[in-house]
């Protein structure tokens, strides 16, 4: 992504230079044949492209391609309205009118607004050059036309150059946004652990592996809640997710099913490893601090419900889930397995 990005900012900067350079020559041609406004306009545009080279550096090709749009507009309708229409300025309008349409802007209302704008200063240039105020072609006018006519053939090959860089940035942002998407979809926030809908996606490519699952609950959750505040929970939540990821196998798959369920799956251990390792677990979780404050801490306890080992997800998982209520309506910190 970064090569493709630099690539773009060495184009501009190319294109930029280039323009800084005919613009230096024009306003010495201007110059030359007495016509002081337009060698103005023109060797202002040195300081146009200067400020737009140095804000590449800084990624904002909103402010570059703007700055020098708007002066090359300028400078070509000052230069038909003053030689004429037969010097051919005009084709450095319609040239950089075709620009717009890379859609640099972020905001593409602004792209639209340009647009608007070049196509009426285009109609603008077309009738006070040709109907109200026509002008006899004066000297170099043949040089000067062919000069731009080779101005607008070099801005369409820029253009499709650029927009070939640009659109392959456009797609990188693509695949980088639909990425954190289904990532932003598949994962709890909180504990940083994947949730439901990826865990079933998962499960429903191991449909024809053995599995055990096992599936705990918080014990009096909301009484922690109540008492010490959702932050205190929160941190209830993290820390026990922090002791799964920890303390399970690198195979093993860990889920927060929703609320303060979490959901362990073991795709490569027996059953019976399964369930002193969830022990093991328990153990650990009942040692484990909270803290709420400097100088206070909490312990809480989960109850678990492990299924049989089997090869349907679906039936493992409301195996397992009902096991866990069973413990919930008895002592509760244990594991029920049958």
């Amino acid at each position: 992504m970064k090569l493709i990005s630099d690539n773009l900012s060495f184009n501009f900067k190319f294109v930029l230079t280039l323009f800084l350079c005919v613009t230096l020559l024009y306003s010495f041609i201007f110059y030359m044949i007495d016509m002081y406004i337009l060698s103005a306009v023109s060797f202002l545009g040195l300081f146009v492209y200067a400020v737009s080279i140095k804000s590449i550096d800084e990624n904002e090709y909103d402010r570059v391609f703007l700055l020098s749009h708007l002066h090359i507009v300028i400078s070509a309708v000052l230069a038909t309205i003053i030689l004429g229409w037969d010097y051919g300025f005009y084709l450095i309008i319609i040239a950089i009118a075709s620009t717009t349409y890379l859609n640099i802007f972020k905001n593409r209302v602004i792209t639209y607004l340009l647009a608007g704008f070049d196509f009426a200063i285009f109609i603008f240039v077309y009738m006070i050059s040709n109907i109200y105020f026509p002008k006899e072609p004066g000297e170099f006018v043949e040089i000067f036309y062919i000069s731009n006519l080779a101005f607008l053939l070099f801005l369409f090959v820029v253009i499709f150059k650029v927009y070939g860089i640009v659109n392959q940035i456009n797609i990188k942002d693509l695949h980088r946004y639909r990425h954190e998407l289904k990532t932003a979809s598949q994962t709890d926030h909180l504990t940083g652990l994947i949730n439901k809908r990826a865990l079933n996606i998962i499960l429903a490519k191991k449909s024809n592996k053995t599995i055990t699952i096992a599936m705990c609950d918080i014990d009096n959750f909301k009484s922690i809640n109540d008492k010490f505040g959702h932050n205190v929970g929160d941190e209830v939540l993290k820390t026990l997710a922090k002791i799964f990821t920890e303390n399970t196998n690198k195979s093993d798959i860990v889920c927060r099913w929703g609320g303060e369920e979490f959901v362990i799956v073991a795709t490569n251990t027996s059953r019976i490893n399964f369930i002193n390792q969830i022990q093991n677990i328990r153990f650990i979780i009942n040692q484990t601090p909270v803290k709420i404050s400097n100088n206070k801490s909490i312990h809480f306890t989960v109850t678990f419900g492990i299924s049989d080992s089997g090869t349907d997800p679906n039936k493992l998982t409301d195996q397992a889930d009902k096991r866990l209520y069973k413990g919930k309506r008895s002592v509760k910190n244990c594991i029920i397995a049958k």
